[in-house]
């Protein structure tokens, strides 16, 4: 989206849908970490005013709900560090902020709220108040332009503790940089590299993958182990991505479980960037597997030896919007349409998955009394 002018605007869907994403996200993320730690920090870089021309919450809110209930639950120690740039914006945040702590009335929430500029400020608060190398959630909900530095994505990754989730879209890039040195600058600030500036030559239906791929290997040169990335399509067909940067293989789980319960009421679909028919997908915690199946189909063939269940719940996990549970059942529909082989017959983590030859695969039989 560009950059609004108003201190409120109005909620879009695809707006709608992060904040259902960041409630459920960050409902298990708090419930979990302070099982084990006294106290978790949520940050943001580009809070906001936190409401929109509807009465709706902004991020923060959402967020300050979410946590109030978590204390309740868990009575220990949760901080906010806020950033907006804009003045007006600030002081309507200091008043959201304020009646949502009147209505929980929580001593153990407290939210610190700065003007300035997303970098360097989140940093310099954060390492102010000793929150660096804690339990840290950053959501860099910026308005889609290059405006998150590499250099902030480096320092944030440089704690395993933390995590961060960021949106990106493509669309200012490919539109204004190729002939703007200001605008190409500021991609070489974000990607920290010049690579990305190879979107120039691609043809125009490759540009915002090429760039949403480079952005996913700018967070792993960042120092984040795993990226999860995913497309949210509109009711317009208006595409946004959101990229999730964690160093823990159980953030990713939980990321996916809180996408698949968003609330299809938003008027937005997923698409897997794997799936390369690009089939949009409702949001729902049991999805359409067809992509899916495309997907690790498209995997076993390009390895000679084949690939083990394991193998491929981990591919799930790290590389598409699947969960890794729905692999081994989708095995068995696989070889029952003769689309792979198995060996052995027994669909287990350590079976191999091979392409399927007609005539030298079994056919299919019964296995444990079920047919598989």
């Amino acid at each position: 989206m560009a950059v609004p002018k108003e201190t409120i605007w109005q909620l879009d869907p695809h707006t709608a849908a992060k904040h259902d994403l960041l409630k459920k996200y960050l409902q298990p993320w708090s419930l979990i970490l302070l099982s084990q730690h006294d106290t978790v920090t949520y940050a943001e870089g580009f809070a906001g005013p936190g409401i929109y021309t509807k009465g709706e919450p902004g991020s923060p809110i959402v967020a300050h709900a979410v946590f109030a209930d978590t204390l309740r639950q868990r009575p220990k120690n949760i901080r906010m560090v806020l950033v907006e740039e804009d003045g007006r914006r600030v002081a309507e945040l200091h008043r959201q902020v304020g009646r949502a702590r009147q209505r929980t009335g929580s001593q153990r929430l407290t939210t610190a709220i700065h003007q300035g500029t997303c970098h360097p400020l989140l940093i310099h608060e954060l390492r102010t108040e000793g929150r660096l190398g804690r339990p840290l959630f950053v959501l860099l909900d910026s308005y889609g332009g290059p405006d998150i530095p590499f250099e902030l994505l480096k320092e944030l990754a440089r704690y395993p503790s933390t995590e961060v989730l960021i949106t990106f879209v493509p669309s200012f890039l490919t539109r204004f940089a190729e002939k703007n040195d200001m605008h190409r600058s500021a991609g070489n600030v974000a990607f920290g590299s010049t690579d990305w500036q190879a979107v120039f030559t691609r043809r125009p239906d490759e540009k915002f993958t090429f760039l949403r791929d480079q952005y996913r290997i700018t967070l792993r040169r960042a120092g984040f182990s795993h990226a999860l990335y995913f497309e949210m399509v509109d009711e317009g067909g208006h595409p946004l991505y959101l990229l999730f940067g964690t160093s823990h293989a159980r953030g990713l789980e939980k990321m996916k479980d809180a996408m698949w319960s968003v609330d299809s009421d938003h008027g937005v679909r997923y698409r897997d960037p794997k799936d390369l028919q690009q089939q949009q997908l409702e949001l729902e915690m049991e999805p359409d597997t067809g992509p899916l199946r495309r997907i690790l189909r498209d995997h076993i063939a390009s390895s000679p030896n084949g690939r083990t269940v394991a193998e491929l719940k981990k591919y799930t996990l790290l590389e598409t919007v699947y969960r890794p549970a729905q692999v081994t059942a989708l095995v068995r529909q696989m070889r029952n349409d003769r689309l792979v082989a198995t060996e052995p017959y027994k669909v287990t983590s350590e079976t191999i998955v091979l392409p399927y030859v007609p005539d030298t695969d079994p056919k299919p039989r019964y296995d444990q009394g079920a047919f598989f």
